[in-house]
């Protein structure tokens, strides 16, 4: 709802029906945006995430294709003792204050946030780990219309000593840092867009610091003022602890899918998905359909 010239008020609630019966719900955003120069912007609260490309297309009216990449909500395995419930990259939005500004071939943000970016976190929930202060920056450079490079950082713990209950743990686990990078591209000539990022997070652990990465490459191209096509890969890899030594796991993804705009509020897509989890040989196929329906009435 925009309150003013300057003021915006975004609420975007989010509910599921969990397989035993109980529900959950969380806000993915609920945000203050103040706007009190054409060149600054001021945005606080449950904020949209402020790193990753595929966060802008989490709804499924903006999304091209019916997935959105793994690695946003899918958790990496465990590569200490003590699992830590960490992803690549969060698709859970976090709660802080961002300061962002703008020229006509540059941008830049930063600030501050409760969480790393490489974890869910549903901030209304009672069984989250201690809020952990993450300092998020980030810039990006325009050379032409319809061509983006970006980068982002976030450096934060991702583990506090005194999270016991939330590891379940009878003793106490060593304070750990997280640091999240990204870099992210753009690139729209006509009737075609590509985007993709890659992401590369170093966590703290009670040996050697862990690497996990990932990428993701989508390609759309309309075809015409209904009808468009898209397709996405998606890659991670991370290390895993088995026994008492760490080994290399990927993950993969593939998406080829179709979009028919029925109408200027109905969307129908659907397509072929194809999946290899962490560890596994062979692939999973899938066929996906999607019908959306989205309206905005103010």
């Amino acid at each position: 709802m925009r309150v003013n010239e300057s003021l915006d008020v975004i609420v975007r609630p989010w509910a599921r029906r969990l397989p035993g019966g109980d529900w959950d719900v969380l806000f993915y955003q609920a945000q203050i945006r103040y706007q009190p120069l054409d060149r600054l912007r001021i945005d606080a609260g449950i904020l949209s995430s402020t790193l990753g490309m595929a966060t802008l297309e989490m709804r499924q009216d903006l999304n091209p294709a019916v997935a959105s990449p793994f690695y946003y909500f899918g958790p990496v395995p465990r590569f200490d003792p003590q699992a830590d419930r960490l992803q690549v990259l969060s698709g859970g939005y976090p709660l802080g204050a961002i300061v962002s500004s703008s020229g006509s071939w540059w941008d830049a943000r930063g600030g501050v946030v409760d969480g790393t970016p490489a974890r869910y976190r549903n901030v209304i929930a009672s069984d989250n780990p201690s809020p952990a202060a993450q300092l998020v920056a980030g810039a990006g450079v325009t050379p032409r219309p319809g061509f983006r490079l970006g980068v982002g950082v976030a450096h934060g713990a991702y583990r506090d000593q005194d999270d016991t209950d939330y590891y379940n743990s009878s003793y106490p686990l060593p304070d750990a840092d997280a640091t999240v990078f990204t870099v992210e591209g753009e690139f729209a000539v006509r009737y075609t867009r590509i985007t993709g990022e890659w992401v590369r997070d170093r966590f703290e652990s009670t040996t050697t610091p862990a690497i996990t990465r990932g990428f993701y490459l989508q390609g759309v191209q309309t075809l015409t003022p209904r009808l468009f096509a898209v397709s996405r890969v998606t890659h991670a890899s991370t290390p895993v602890l088995i026994g008492t030594e760490r080994v290399e796991r990927t993950r993969s993804q593939f998406e080829l899918s179709g979009g028919f705009r029925l109408t200027q509020d109905w969307i129908l897509k659907g397509g072929y998905e194809a999946s290899r989890r962490y560890g596994a040989t062979d692939w999973g196929h899938a066929a996906t359909l999607s019908v959306v329906w989205g309206k905005r009435w103010f």
